[in-house]
């Protein structure tokens, strides 16, 4: 299945010399969020802007040429930077030829935007220069995208310097903190959103703690509607684990690092001016599991649990499936406040994972909504990353925000 901005030739101007030319030039980004080209696609028009939001990592490009025998191809102005853990930049001055491939069944040229530490502080450009030739008569021309990337450096200050909290058993965790526009001169109590990070977050890994906020906006996309939106203000926590969230109890359980979490959570609800019956937990992959597991262990604080490729028991395991959680206390307190987003494809919480969850509350009779992009949905870098579409859905965060205890 392929989510694609609609762009479809119009206007502008016919080329009746016959030479090559596109006739359309779709693009397609993680968000699915109908992005779409400036201005909109003619094909007497060469130079766009196409402008992606912040945890954009690449777009799918697909140039449909005016002749069978006509072709294209594409080229990158940089060589974009793969992950890194650290703050290394590992972008490369040069430009990269884009191939014409299968990515999660969607043909064509994916360009890649960079994913170094140092591209999250700017409004990060890539260009893309698409070719159509034709080999008989020699002619070419050229159509440019230039990729701009949304910079969240304004709203990721308004998490203020990273903190530390310190557990009862003295697991001390790194965390920011975001509150709404006036707090401090505010008599009003607001919501409070908890957001769980992945792996490639964990402070063991060598990741400085502001890129919990930069990889990802599961933490600052509530901060962003709470700015535009007096109704959506809200306070966000965005804690780091050292490790892991949760324990290698089969039967479920928080790691020393989710108890503190939690803590942290405790403590910001009982000395901040926070709304105790609009408490809502979110997280991604090890996230995902670790929000399960912590709204498992204390399933009345929350009003809404949003997870993105999570898992019950253990990710990927046939035998560790979560069924000695204990589902009967979700069932009580949160029958119908959660929300999972899955990708049918995803490499690495695998299909049976997904299956594995819906079965867990539907066996349980515990009511939940779910998402499940099919297979051959464009994610980038891959199917795993669903947590892009996951929080882009306005919808969903309304629902989120529509529940109180």
């Amino acid at each position: 299945m392929l989510a694609l901005a609609a762009l479809t030739a119009c206007g502008g101007g016919d080329d009746d010399d016959g030479g090559p030319r596109l006739t359309d030039l779709a693009v397609t980004t993680s968000a699915h969020s109908g992005e779409q080209l400036e201005p909109a696609f003619d094909p007497s028009v060469r130079n766009y802007t196409l402008r992606v939001q912040s945890d954009i990592f690449g777009v799918l490009l697909q140039p449909v040429a005016n002749g069978a025998a006509v072709q294209t191809s594409v080229t990158a102005a940089t060589t974009a930077g793969a992950y890194s853990t650290t703050n290394a930049n590992t972008d490369v001055a040069a430009p990269e030829a884009v191939p014409l491939a299968q990515t999660l069944g969607n043909t064509g040229y994916m360009v890649k935007l960079s994913q170094s530490y140092a591209a999250f502080d700017v409004e990060y450009v890539q260009t893309a220069t698409v070719t159509v030739a034709d080999p008989a008569s020699g002619e070419a021309v050229n159509y440019t995208v230039r990729i701009v990337r949304d910079n969240d450096t304004a709203v990721r200050a308004r998490f203020g310097a990273e903190k530390v909290f310190t557990g009862a058993d003295g697991t001390a965790i790194k965390y920011h903190i975001y509150y709404p526009p006036n707090y401090a001169a505010s008599s009003k109590t607001y919501p409070v959103v908890l957001a769980m990070h992945g792996v490639g977050q964990r402070a063991a890994g060598g990741q400085p703690a502001d890129m919990v906020l930069k990889r990802t906006k599961q933490a600052t996309i509530w901060a962003q509607d709470s700015e535009a939106n007096p109704a959506k203000e809200a306070i966000v926590i965005a804690p780091q684990a050292n490790t892991a969230w949760a324990s290698s109890d089969p039967a479920g359980g928080l790691s020393a690092d989710g108890q503190a979490a939690y803590e942290l959570l405790q403590s910001v609800i009982a000395t901040e001016k926070a709304d105790a019956s609009r408490i809502y937990l979110t997280g991604l992959s090890m996230g995902g599991n670790g929000a399960l597991l912590m709204a498992e262990s204390y399933p009345a604080t929350f009003a809404a649990v949003f997870l993105h490729a999570a898992w019950a028991g253990q990710p990927n395991s046939a035998t560790v499936t979560g069924a000695d959680y204990d589902w009967a206390g979700i069932k009580q307190h949160l029958d119908g406040r959660i929300r999972i987003v899955a990708a049918e494809d995803d490499p690495d919480v695998r299909h049976p994972a997904y299956l594995n969850l819906v079965k867990q509350l539907t066996d349980h009779g515990i009511g939940f909504q779910n998402k499940l992009y099919p297979t051959g949905t464009f994610f980038s870098p891959t199917a795993h990353f669903v947590w892009i579409a996951g929080y882009a859905d306005a919808a969903a965060r309304d629902w989120v925000f529509s529940l109180k205890r």
